[in-house]
């Protein structure tokens, strides 16, 4: 799958991933679901207008390159570690 405009729906609130198809929570990036930009930014969009500006935003749209490269490169720093399997 091309990385490019793929996005993973982080809410803090649950401190999990948005799910597939925007239902439910996924604790591991691998079960997450994934979406283009606009469907990300509009499941993450309501939850960020009422929030408060001294609070961090309570839902994100994360590229899935930058969690990927994250994981990557967790595991080059820290030898031994291993993450969950990237899909």
């Amino acid at each position: 799958m091309i990385e490019n405009n793929i996005y993973l729906s982080w809410p803090n609130e649950h401190r999990r991933w948005w799910g597939p198809g925007g239902h439910g929570y996924a604790k591991r990036i691998a079960d997450s679901g994934r979406y283009k930009e606009a469907q990300a930014l509009e499941i993450c969009t309501p939850a960020m207008l009422g929030r408060r500006c001294d609070r961090p935003l309570p839902e994100m749209p994360v590229p899935l390159k930058l969690v990927n490269f994250a994981v990557e490169r967790s595991k080059a720093l820290s030898p031994g570690y291993n993450p969950e399997p990237l899909p």
